[in-house]
């Protein structure tokens, strides 16, 4: 989940969706399953023409699939008609124990892929790479929308399910997403202006046609073009500080940073959290084994006593020292004071820094306290994904207490 919103929230939202060669409203590729783990086995040809499907590609491992799985759950409660199916290319035991272990808050049929092959009709074919990632498929057999579960899933499949999908619109809006990361690859490298500005029109053109190509925010050339060359300029002022270049050269790009930095941007904020990602760069690394493990107690003493007010970089400690898969020890007590310090710093008011701050509690056997936090963190949510998303660890912070 996404933690905080950053300065970059419109250029990654920009270069978040591109897709492949695969384009929706083609034939969706079978299912090739090794072993059907829970509920009854799904053949597509079989689906086609009487059941919409759902196809979602997740991992035990992975955090962020573990969020979506309640929410997949009440959408198949829904939707009883539409077939949810999770594919994992993990080993059958692994999976076996994480579904028995999940019980009636994993609802929904779960499969082992069968030597990655549904993953490369689906996953691949679509130049996708993260997880969790679904799929739908309408009752003609057709994939016609794929994303995150938990942005928008929901609402196409209201559509798909009452015949009021307009694939045709779906498809304009994919086209736009991959044409927004060329736009932006090409300001970023700002060397051909003429394909830049051509870009950009067809961009604002899509837009207004669209109803919005980023929900929340009209497409703007100019704002996208200046946003990148910022992001270039911060690129370079980060190689110049680590390869220690002249402090002439360091002083132009910082002149460039203060022409072209959007409002509120704070330069002597930004070197800060540079030199303090350092620290936790080298903490990070003996906490996960690839450091000197003997130096992990003086590295962890350093972080406690930063005294930084930047929210954002405690926030993203915390979170990882709480959740990285490569953390061999979690020092919760660090964890937890990283993220009441970036809580204190945000005013209490950001629910991403809320939502750490509860499981930073909870995590460390302070259960009440967490979930009175996590309500918090609810609460504060300023989106339905957000709110849904926080939601759903809410739930899973009080079943969890409940069985204790």
């Amino acid at each position: 989940m996404k933690k905080i919103i950053s300065l970059f929230t419109l250029t990654a939202a920009l270069m978040a969706h591109a897709l492949g060669a695969a384009e929706l409203g083609q034939p969706a590729a079978p299912l090739k399953i090794k072993e059907w783990i829970k509920g009854k086995s799904v053949d597509l040809a079989s689906a086609k023409g009487n059941q919409v499907l759902v196809v979602e590609f997740w991992a035990t491992w992975c955090g962020p699939c573990r969020t979506s799985i309640p929410h997949l759950t009440e959408l198949q409660k829904k939707f009883k008609d539409v077939g949810f199916i999770g594919v994992s290319d993990e080993d059958a035991p692994t999976v076996k124990k994480f579904v028995n272990k999940m019980g009636d808050q994993m609802d929904y049929t779960v499969a082992i892929d069968d030597d990655r092959q549904t993953s490369k009709g689906y996953m691949e074919a679509f130049d996708q790479n993260g997880i969790p990632h679904a799929f739908i498929v309408d009752r003609e057999g057709r994939v016609v929308w794929q994303g995150h579960p938990m942005d928008g899933l929901e609402e196409a499949l209201a559509e798909v399910v009452s015949g009021k999908f307009d694939l045709a619109k779906a498809k304009k809006r994919a086209g736009a997403e991959n044409l927004m990361r060329e736009f932006f690859e090409a300001a970023m490298e700002d060397k051909d202006d003429a394909k830049i500005t051509k870009l950009g029109k067809e961009l604002e053109a899509l837009d207004a046609e669209l109803g919005g190509l980023t929900p929340g925010r009209k497409f703007s050339a100019d704002e996208v073009r200046k946003s990148a060359k910022f992001r270039r300029l911060l690129q370079e002022y980060q190689l110049a500080i680590r390869n220690n270049k002249s402090g002439t050269e360091v002083g132009r790009i910082e002149g460039l940073l203060k022409e072209n930095a959007p409002e509120g941007f704070d330069l002597a904020g930004f070197k800060e959290a540079m030199q303090l990602s350092q620290t936790f760069s080298e903490y990070y690394m003996a906490a996960s084994g690839r450091g000197s493990a003997d130096k992990l107690a003086s590295l962890g003493r350093k972080l406690s006593e930063v005294t930084t007010t930047n929210a954002m970089l405690l926030n993203e400690w915390a979170w990882t020292i709480l959740t990285d898969e490569r953390i061999k020890t979690r020092d919760y007590p660090l964890a937890t004071k990283l993220a009441k310090a970036a809580v204190d710093a945000s005013g209490a008011k950001d629910a991403g820094v809320l939502d750490t701050y509860a499981r930073a509690l909870f995590d460390s056997g302070k259960t009440t306290e967490g979930i009175e936090w996590q309500k918090k963190a609810v609460a504060a949510a300023e989106d339905n994904e957000t709110r849904a998303q926080l939601g759903e660890t809410l739930k899973q912070f009080q079943a969890k207490t409940a069985k204790q």
